[in-house]
């Protein structure tokens, strides 16, 4: 893989700016989420007082974690992948491999993400609500596309890096591995137990 180079900038801010709604918007999800259950637990153990609305938001909010975590997921290129002929390939034939997954990948996303946009809006989402918040359905719903289109504008991202000879993950080509290690101060022979 090649070095960044002045012209791979509007990349790298596009990269920057999508992490940080990312991350964001995980993080604010499980923080609610957690001292949502915290906060159940020790009303409920302390006062004896149950909040009504705090398992069924508990919840939606890991529902949202999970859809917009998958966008993190995809980021650091950590999906399965199944790379039978990769070994018998050079760096070429490997690169050209990444761009043909990638492309599956955003036909998938987009496909998928577009129907999951459609379905927020069909009766039945917009006519029915949660059994406890009474929220409209397609509230908890968005999630879905919400996340798909969020992992769709990082594998067009991912694609235009590959074309551009630079590595898929915002990590480069390092494991999750060879990246806690780093966290750690490990070096190579160290990590081994």
């Amino acid at each position: 893989m090649r070095p960044f180079h002045r012209k791979d900038a509007p990349i790298l801010r596009f990269s920057h700016a999508l992490t940080r709604v990312e991350n964001f918007l995980v993080c604010t999800c499980l923080a609610v989420a957690t001292l949502v259950a915290i906060a159940q637990v020790l009303l409920r153990a302390i006062l004896n007082i149950h909040l009504w609305w705090g398992e069924e938001t508990i919840v939606y909010l890991i529902i949202y974690s999970t859809f917009l975590g998958a966008v993190i997921t995809l980021r650091h290129n950590e999906h399965i992948a199944v790379k039978v002929f990769e070994p018998f390939l050079g760096r070429i034939g490997r690169r050209r491999m990444d761009i043909l997954g990638i492309l599956v990948t955003i036909a998938y996303l987009a496909i998928v993400g577009f129907f999951a946009w459609l379905l927020l809006f069909e009766p039945f989402s917009t006519s029915t609500v949660t059994p406890t918040l009474k929220l409209p359905l397609w509230v908890v719903e968005v999630a879905v596309p919400l996340g798909f289109t969020l992992m769709l504008l990082r594998a067009i991202e991912i694609l235009v890096r590959l074309i551009r000879g630079l590595p898929a993950s915002v990590d480069g080509d390092k494991s999750e591995f060879q990246r806690e290690e780093e966290a750690l101060g490990l070096g190579e022979g160290e990590a081994k137990l």
